[in-house]
């Protein structure tokens, strides 16, 4: 047994290694002084990332484009999502399988072949590399992490603290409000917080999407990758690193302050 469980601890050590690899790799290349793209362990240097603020096409992909995109497109799927979670799990009706299957479908479609169905579906309507176009495929693929989320947060829930709010006066719905939705607080905040990763990361629906307006981050990042060789694209990948980190850190401590009490 004890020999069994050191092969297994050796075994998740090296499959983390191997997962985090890349990251420290591109994280050490963002502090190389010079311009090639390697880690230089005699010194370090800021340079790459006065770059990436000084660069006005890097700071707009960032701060006027990912993340109001990633903010919207969270808020639109975490209420649309929770109204459908609420609908699957809560109320019983023909096709309900049906429905929560077709939730689940940008989940189980290939994001390119998504990504290139909406943009000719947004062609049609002369809506194509607008705000609006990219922030409801953003909204797409993250409601049906808000709807897992919610739907076993409400699964969770014992209907019979529900049912008491009625017996005490409160109609159904102030009863759901006041009772219901305090407890799911932490359900809807992680969907949120998935649903924003999901949109703040995305590139696959991004490039049919985006227009020169509304070039995201990852889509900025990929394109100079293509056609610039400078540690730039290394300093704003650890930067969208950090934030996402952020979030799921943030996700993390949510959970604890519920749990403490």
């Amino acid at each position: 047994m004890l020999r069994d469980s050191k092969v297994l601890k050796t075994a998740v050590v090296l499959i983390y290694m191997a997962l985090l690899a890349p990251i420290v790799v591109v994280v050490g290349v963002s502090f190389n002084p010079s311009s090639s793209y390697s880690v230089d362990l005699h010194g370090i240097s800021l340079r790459w990332y006065r770059a990436f603020f000084a660069s006005s096409a890097f700071t707009d992909s960032l701060f006027m484009v990912s993340l109001p995109v990633a903010l919207a497109s969270s808020i639109l799927a975490t209420f649309l999502g929770t109204l459908a979670a609420i609908a699957i799990v809560r109320f019983r009706f023909v096709a309900r399988e049906a429905v929560e299957a077709a939730f689940m479908l940008p989940l189980l479609i290939p994001s390119v072949l998504l990504g290139a169905a909406l943009y000719l579906f947004f062609a049609r309507l002369n809506m194509s590399g607008s705000f609006a176009a990219i922030i409801i495929g953003h909204m797409l693929i993250g409601v049906p992490y808000v709807i897992r989320v919610t739907a076993a947060g409400l699964v969770g829930i014992n209907p019979a603290i529900e049912e008491a709010a009625i017996n005490l006066g409160c109609s159904p719905a102030i009863a759901f409000i006041k009772v219901v939705l305090p407890l799911l607080r932490s359900s809807l905040f992680s969907g949120a917080i998935f649903s924003f990763i999901v949109s703040f990361s995305d590139i696959n629906v991004a490039i049919f999407l985006a227009g020169p307006r509304t070039t995201t981050l990852p889509l900025h990042i990929f394109s100079e990758i293509q056609w610039q060789g400078e540690p730039t694209i290394a300093a704003a990948s650890t930067i969208q690193i950090i934030l996402v980190t952020l979030m799921i850190l943030a996700v993390q401590k949510f959970f604890r302050i519920r749990l403490a009490f």
